[in-house]
């Protein structure tokens, strides 16, 4: 890993932590100018949009903040592409859904 892809790893870090994301649940790479963030996507349960909230809420929610974090990802000029491979969740058209079974 260069200097340049550890930078950008560890910006890429702090916005996932930023965004209350239990980074433990996803493995992040950062490749030439390409990110890779494989795993499952859970946001912690102190996020202020998520007390005292119905699941559908919950979910709405975490759509809201990975479509955030996304958009925080690619206004970093360093960065030319982002993979997501996210086993509970997936992109349809311009927003995020939750997979289903």
């Amino acid at each position: 890993m260069t200097l340049d892809e550890l930078r950008v790893h560890r910006m890429v870090q702090a916005i996932l932590v930023r965004n209350y994301v239990n980074t433990q649940k996803l493995e992040l790479q950062v490749i030439g100018s390409t990110i890779y963030l494989e795993g499952e996507l859970e946001i912690f349960e102190y996020h202020p949009g998520y007390k005292k909230k119905d699941q559908v809420e919950r979910d709405l929610e975490t759509a809201r903040s990975l479509w955030h974090i996304e958009k925080q990802l690619r206004a970093m000029p360093e960065v030319s592409h982002i993979e997501f491979k996210l086993r509970n969740w997936e992109r349809r058209g311009l927003q995020w859904g939750r997979k289903h079974g």
